[in-house]
């Protein structure tokens, strides 16, 4: 059982107000509390299992003015706090401690809102709360709350890939997908990581609709060669024909499927296969 105060979001005081206006007054008051440990109300740990040494995280020199904090631990699954980056054991799996705030992720995050809630991860892994795929990941794959004080929740949180996480909290809270994108252009991130990360997570339908575009303008190779093949006349049809076929990336509800051939060239790897999201179910406020 939690051994914290449970946070509902909304909270009582806000019910009936969108759930959207209050996102956006969240980015609005973001620079208030990004960066700033004092305030936070809850502490993410996310461990680099497959990591050597102490991990690079792409971008967080310009996203943050705070150093990282890791730690070590001499397994996986041992969920203290292990020892100091500066003398880690033996194949140690290092791990990030961030200083946070709940209503910032409880916000973007559907997952997060519920364990914050009081709900228990195997309740979440077998509801319709996101994420869709809860129920083929693994039991050590589970997020779990370590012991902690009544009004700062302790959550370890592995999600399916460390690196990109850093990024996806920037954009919970300032609502700025810039840095992820330039991370997906120069490679620093591979899009599959970021994706199966917006799923485990159960985030909101903009980062979905911003991932589609990108893979659409970027990895689908098909829609490109069909673009370049055919006759002139098949390039320069007219308006009519164009209503029928074209559908537009803005309407994206889901990631698209893809094969290794497309994706190897950019922003993933070829030894994962992507997952397709299913639609997030809006909270009720």
């Amino acid at each position: 059982m939690p051994s914290f105060e449970p946070r509902p979001f909304p909270p009582p005081s806000l019910t009936g107000v969108p759930i959207d206006y209050i996102t956006e007054q969240l980015h609005n008051l973001a620079a208030q509390f990004w960066d700033i440990p004092d305030s936070a109300d809850c502490t993410i740990i996310v461990p680099f299992p497959h990591a050597q040494g102490i991990p690079e995280l792409p971008a967080l020199s310009l996203t943050s003015v705070i150093e990282p904090t890791f730690s070590f631990a001499a397994n996986y699954e041992n969920t203290n706090l292990g020892r100091r980056a500066t003398q880690p054991p033996l194949n140690a799996v290092p791990r990030i401690s961030m200083q946070l705030h709940i209503d910032y992720l409880a916000a973007h995050s559907s997952y997060l809102r519920g364990l914050f809630s009081g709900a228990l991860p195997l309740d979440l892994m077998y509801s319709s709360t996101p994420p869709s795929s809860s129920s083929s990941v693994p039991a050590d794959r589970l997020p779990r709350l370590m012991p902690c004080s009544p009004d700062h929740p302790i959550l370890f949180l592995p999600v399916p890939d460390p690196t990109s996480f850093h990024l996806l909290v920037h954009w919970m809270y300032f609502g700025d997908l810039t840095y992820i994108q330039d991370c997906l252009h120069q490679g620093l991130i591979q899009w599959e990581g970021i994706a199966r990360n917006v799923e485990y997570l159960g985030l909101n339908s903009e980062i979905k609709i911003f991932l589609g575009n990108w893979y659409h303008a970027w990895l689908d190779t098909d829609r490109e060669a069909e673009s370049c093949s055919g006759d002139s006349d098949t390039v320069f049809a007219d308006s009519d024909s164009e209503d029928e076929d074209y559908s537009t990336t803005s309407d994206l509800d889901e990631f698209p499927e893809s094969d290794d051939e497309k994706l190897a060239s950019r922003g993933r790897t070829t030894t994962t296969r992507p997952l397709s999201f299913q639609s997030l179910r809006s909270p009720s406020v």
